[in-house]
């Protein structure tokens, strides 16, 4: 069966179809520097821009593989939808494609927001378009952890076919759950980067504080340190400066000598000071941080002199680990926008394209997982990589992993 790559970024679709026997005819990927890559890798030059490649010079294919950029649709992209004007209308030249030159089958990739973004609009008006051409479709969410491979990374998979027959008898891959673990994808010998010392004094900092507070029940929840002797309520938006001087703010502070807003924001965690309370998602866990410090308040008071509070999320334990074993160092880590994020090792977060910052990190190496181990994760560890890291992890963060696409490509050429 002959495939085309669209937006081919590192190749995961070419590597999982090509592992399935199929034949790559063209590939086209914006990136410059992915479109040498995809060269040294797999042989074959790459298109550029696909807005400005004309369907009729696309060789005769079989089959469309295109993980349409998800940034507009992601968590991380704010989820702008069809409505970002830099990608979320780029399936329009799928279609494009499709409509010319007719393939038997349509695979599509992207974040499960897809969906369900404003109400469905988006994935009403997919079906639309491709229907308009004779494609109808079925879809199934599916995670590397499902097919043994330890990484949590949700992504929804589009079959469409010209073929209502085929498209009927196409059975999803069997998924098994009995995954391995992170910890046997690692491998020490090969180079990685070390954990800034900042982040590491961060890392042992917070170690201290679980060690002298002994807490008992710690599951999916956050320590915020900033709510470590506050008082204001949670929503003081409709306080008057008088009346919210009788309280304190972030770590304790006498808010009754303020003369301003301005004043009392200071002296406010910063992620009230926008709308004047803590956000719903961050409510419990703050609720929960002040009764931890009513009864450990002395070791507390000792403990927050020395935290780095210049970074408004490094000052939040967001917990998800082993929540009868609290010690950091058995843990995986990220630096994440919303809070130090602990997990365990069993199973490694999904890597995000969007932000470098995000790399998982082996606390009990204090370092970063490294590239080689983050390709593994996606099947794409006999590849050529970025030879900038950070460049490196974007590629990986925004592919589709190779081993779900060789499977679902086994499952086509079954009802092809």
């Amino acid at each position: 069966m002959k495939f085309i790559d669209v937006f081919a970024g590192l190749g995961g679709f070419h590597t999982g179809c090509a592992d399935a026997g199929f034949e790559c005819v063209f590939a086209s990927e914006l990136d410059k520097e992915l479109r040498a890559l995809y060269k040294l890798n797999f042989g074959i030059d790459a298109h550029g821009d696909i807005t400005k490649i004309n369907e009729q010079e696309i060789p005769e294919h079989d089959l469309i593989c295109a993980g349409f950029p998800c940034q507009p649709f992601s968590l991380a992209g704010k989820k702008k939808g069809a409505k970002c004007p830099e990608s979320g209308k780029l399936i329009d030249h799928v279609q494009r494609i499709a409509r010319y030159h007719k393939p038997k089958f349509i695979i599509l990739e992207n974040v499960p927001n897809i969906l369900t973004i404003e109400n469905g609009k988006f994935w009403k008006y997919l079906q639309k378009i491709f229907g308009e051409i004779g494609y109808r479709f079925k879809w199934q969410v599916m995670s590397p952890i499902d097919f043994n491979i330890p990484q949590n990374r949700k992504r929804v998979f589009i079959i469409g076919s010209l073929c209502e027959k085929a498209l009927e008898s196409f059975k999803w891959p069997t998924m098994n759950c009995s995954s391995k673990t992170f910890d046997e994808f690692l491998d020490v010998e090969l180079p990685h980067k070390i954990l800034e010392e900042r982040k590491q004094k961060q890392i042992i900092k917070w170690q201290e504080l679980l060690d002298i507070i002994g807490l008992k029940d710690f599951k999916s929840i956050s320590l915020v340190a900033p709510e470590f002797g506050a008082t204001y309520p949670l929503d003081f938006h409709n306080l008057t400066l008088f009346e919210l001087k009788k309280y304190k703010g972030a770590y304790g502070a006498n808010l009754s000598e303020c003369k301003s807003w301005n004043e009392v924001l200071a002296l406010m965690p910063a992620y009230t000071r926008k709308n004047k309370s803590v956000s719903d998602w961050l409510k419990k866990s703050a609720l929960y941080s002040r009764n931890v410090y009513k009864a450990n308040g002395h070791k507390i008071d000792q403990w927050k002199k020395g935290l780095d509070t210049e970074y408004n999320s490094w000052q939040i334990l967001e917990w998800r680990g082993d929540s009868k074993n609290l010690n950091v160092f058995d843990h995986l880590i990220q630096f994440r926008a919303s809070g130090m994020r602990v997990s365990n090792t069993k199973v490694a977060p999904s890597l995000i394209a969007m932000t470098p910052t995000q790399i998982p990190i082996i606390s009990s190496q204090m370092r970063y997982i490294s590239e080689f181990e983050a390709a593994k994760l996606q099947g794409l560890e006999s590849l050529n990589l970025p030879s900038i890291r950070k460049n490196a992890f974007k590629a990986l963060g925004n592919a589709v992993n190779a081993k779900i696409i060789k499977l679902i490509a086994h499952e086509l050429k079954a009802v092809s």
